[in-house]
This record gives C-alpha cells, structure tokens and sequence, in this order.
C-alpha cells in the first residue's frame, strides 16, 4: 500500500480499516499543485448529476477545446458520404452511417477558456475497484475550479442553455433515465412539416391553432393575472396507426421544441421519480407520458401483474404541479381512452382530447397527394372512391397499412397506384386485418344454420342405425356379449337395457361430427 501523505486523502492503515474515510474538500490539493494550480486561490464545485457532467465532459471532449490531452475511445457511430463529400446532397442522398472509434474525455486536468476568464476542471477517479454489472469499475467525480462560483454556475448554464436549444430544422428526443433520475439525450430528428403529416383538416388546424394561441405574447400574462397554472395538455386518443406520434414530432418541429418522452409505467418509476422528472425537463420541450391506462386503472387501483411503484394520485399530482409558469406542453398518448379513469382527463388537467381514427375518405386524397405531388387531383379522388368501394360496409384501414401500400407502389406511376386498390385489401386479409361486411356475416350466418341442421339430422339417422344393429347383436350374439353385458350392469353409473328374451344390449353413445 502506497505511504499516506499530509493530503485530505489519508490511507487507512490495517488495523483502521473498518473507520469510514473522511474526505473534506473534493480533490487532493497535491495533485493540483503538481499541474501548477494554487488551491488557495480558487473556488471549487464538484459536479452532481449525470446528465450534467455528461454535458461539461463533452464540452472538454469537443473541438472546442483544443488544450485537452487526455481521452478515452469507445464504439460509436458517423455519417459520412458514400464516394466522398461532394456527393452528400441537402437531402441526405449519398450519405452512408456507419461505425467508428468515438471519443471521450479521459482523466486529468483541464483547462477552459470561458469568455477571457480561466476555469479548471478535474476528472479523477475516487476510491477502490468495486463490480458492477458492467464490471469492475472506479467512481468517478468532476470538479470545477475557478476564482468565483458565479462564473463556474454561468459556464454551466450556458451549456444547459446550448443543449435545449433546438437545432434549426431539428428537433432532440430525450428519455428520462429512470434509475439515475436524469433526462438522456437520446437522437436528434430531423423535423418534419406539419403539412406532411396526413390528418383531417379541421382536427389539424383546430390543434394547431390551439397551441398557437397558447404560446402568444400576452398569453402567459392572462394566466398569471387569473392564478391559473401556465401549461397546456392535450390527450390523443383512439386506433394505432392513425399518426399520433407522426403528429407530435411535427409540432415539435413547428413549434421549435424538443421532445422528452416518460414512460410511466416503467417497474422502477416512483412518484418522487416522476415529479422530478416533470421537474427538471428541458426547456422548451414537450412532455409526452406515453400509454397512460397502463397505470390510470379504472378504479384507480394497481392491475394486476403491475410492478411500478407510481400510484395514481402520484400521476396527478405531477400533472397539476408541473411547470408552473414554464408553458409546459404535454401530450398524454392512449389506444383506448374509455380505461382511462376520469380525474386524469377531466377538465384543467386535459385541455383538449384529439381523437385518431382509421383513414377517411379526406385522407386517402391527401396521402395519395402527398406520394403524387404532381398527379391530377381526379387521380386521388378515384382512388378514393375505388378503395371504399373494395372495402365495403363495415370494413376500414389504418393509415399505417395505407401508407406501406404506398411503399409497395414507390415505383408505380399514379394511374398504376390508383387502380391496384385490390392489392391493399389483398394485405390486409392476408394479415388478418380485413373485418368481414354484412353481406358476408350474412352467408356466414346462414352456412352455419344449414350445417347445423344437417348435422342434427346425420345425429338422428346414426342414433337410429345404430340401435337396430345393436338389437341384432343382442340376438345373434348372446353368449359372446353375456359377460360384457354383465360388466356393464355392474359398473357403476352405468345402466343396460334388455333385447328380446331379456337378454342385455350394451348402451351405445353416438358422437357426429
């Protein structure tokens, strides 16, 4: 064991070893004035939280800070152009992702430029090996030091403020990382336009409108002049497929926001765990709590099988809490909103309920449109008129089969994508999907009533034949069936009958199928 120095990290020696280690400041002063520093001098702050010192290690990581020697590599991923830059277009053609060495930063000590003043970081690793379930490791601990804390809590906040920023033409989706209670960055999505998405009219526009309405000037005034909490939700609601989360990452886009997901019926989410996470999303985002009757029972009791520690009342009590006077949106997501429990969507808690159905007629012209910029409208119309006429009464399709259907048809010109409507209901009854109209119910109905009156008469004409030729082995066979005929009258729940001269025939049970 190396020799304790005068340092605050003092060596146990043997017989000391059960006492706790004393740790008064959060760094070895000798190691910083190795590197030249005078500790006297400075403030320091140890960083707490993983998604803020995954935002400063990044930073020191970055081009943007060229003094930084020490790294560590992993496996990650890059986009690059498949024959070289030139053939990278604007619209992403020619562009190849594959995988590389990414960087990381390593341990040491670093310096940073932060608008003509010096701050000093410190990564280093903190006592033994222990295992995890990723292996032996060490902990890890980030320091900051600088000659006032009002500058290191500036240099973080400007970062913080960097990360929410949405890119232009960009949305981030972050995932709440449930057991270190932080939001991970998870993907940056190219945002799409709100006129691609393929929805009514009047459903788009009134959603729109409403969210456009909330986020004007003058908006959040009223609010706070009327005591009413500054947030908007919104429930959407009804058949998968129908382009509930198409619809989110377009308004994200519109509206310049990033997208948090929560997923609140992960098994370890607690109701503590959901406040803070309301709590300390991102600005600027949209909170979407996705298949909310996973933990809003009916009866505002646990299903069964259910392993999340967040109650019900724990849910609404982050919905009313959160945001404050932030402008939070959130987005409750559900395929069956009659399991949701009416205090979760009343009035004040669910300002809008946005209903997702199978494709209309509205929609099958607006997705062969949007496929067929440049086809005549007659050509969407027609198409239209054919795909409800193959469908029939009763039956329906999703705008997810639609849209695969388009996929398929990607080469096609659009009189060819018009015409082959069949090949859709063909896809759907061949997975199962196609429900039958009334004409079929009907014949349905009917084959079954005449097999079932044919089977009662083949029941009927066997029973019969079947007594008469057990009444002629009762006679012609007397002495072969006296003994199993004797076995039968003595088991019990069993009885016989008697044939000409008292002699016993077996009872015969006759099944048709």
């Amino acid at each position: 064991m190396p020799t304790p120095t005068n340092s605050e990290f003092e060596y146990m020696p043997a017989p000391n070893r059960l006492q706790l280690l004393t740790r008064t400041t959060p760094f070895d002063p000798a190691v910083l004035a190795s590197a030249g520093l005078d500790v006297s001098s400075l403030i320091a702050a140890e960083l707490k939280g993983s998604e803020l010192i995954g935002l400063v290690t990044s930073y020191l990581a970055s081009d943007k800070c060229q003094n930084t020697k020490s790294f560590e590599l992993g496996i990650g991923s890059g986009k690059r152009g498949k024959g070289g830059c030139c053939d990278i277009s604007d619209d992403g053609e020619g562009i190849e992702v594959y995988r590389n060495s990414s960087k990381s930063l390593g341990l040491g000590v670093f310096e940073i430029n932060f608008h003509d003043e010096k701050i000093h970081a410190l990564h280093q690793t903190i006592g033994e090996v222990v295992g995890t379930d990723c292996g032996a490791t060490l902990m890890k601990s980030l320091v900051l030091l600088a000659k006032d804390i009002q500058l290191i809590s500036a240099f973080c906040d400007e970062l913080i403020a960097e990360a929410d920023k949405p890119e232009p033409f960009k949305f981030t989706v972050y995932r709440f990382a449930v057991q270190h209670q932080y939001w991970r960055k998870s993907e940056v999505v190219e945002a799409r336009p709100i006129e691609s998405v393929v929805l009514p009219a009047a459903m788009k526009s009134r959603l729109v409108g409403d969210l456009s309405d909330f986020l004007s000037s003058g908006t959040k005034k009223w609010y706070a002049e009327h005591g009413i909490p500054y947030k908007r939700s919104f429930l959407l609601h009804g058949t998968p497929g129908a382009g509930k989360t198409s619809l989110i990452q377009a308004l994200a886009g519109k509206f310049k926001r990033n997208v948090c997901y929560l997923s609140p019926s992960h098994p370890d989410f607690t109701d503590d765990g959901l406040k803070a996470a309301v709590q300390r999303v991102p600005t600027d985002s949209i909170i979407v709590l996705e298949d909310v009757d996973g933990i809003a029972a009916a009866h505002r009791v646990k299903k069964d099988g259910d392993k999340s520690a967040l109650t019900f009342s724990g849910m609404l009590n982050a919905l009313d809490g959160v945001g404050g006077q932030r402008g939070q949106i959130f987005i409750l997501t559900t395929n069956h909103r009659e399991n949701l429990d009416a205090a979760l969507i009343r009035n004040g808690r669910v300002d809008l309920h946005v209903e997702f159905t199978d494709a209309t007629e509205e929609q099958m012209v607006g997705l062969f449109k949007s496929f067929y910029a440049h086809a005549e409208d007659s050509l969407a119309t027609a198409f239209a008129k054919r795909l409800q006429k193959q469908l029939g009464e009763g039956r329906t399709i999703s705008m997810a089969a639609l849209q695969h259907y388009f996929i398929q048809q990607r080469k096609a010109t659009a009189e060819e994508a018009s015409k082959q409507v069949e090949k859709i209901i063909e896809e759907m009854e061949a997975m199962g999907k196609g429900k039958k109209g009334k004409e079929g119910e009907e014949k349905g109905k009917g084959a079954e009533s005449k097999g079932e009156e044919k089977g009662k008469e083949d029941e009927s004409a066997g029973q019969k034949k079947k007594k008469k030729k057990a009444g002629e082995e009762g006679e012609e066979g007397e002495s072969d069936d006296q003994e199993d005929a004797d076995a039968v009258d003595d088991a019990p729940g069993k009885s016989s009958k008697k044939g000409k001269g008292g002699k016993h025939v077996k009872n015969v049970h006759v099944h048709i199928h």
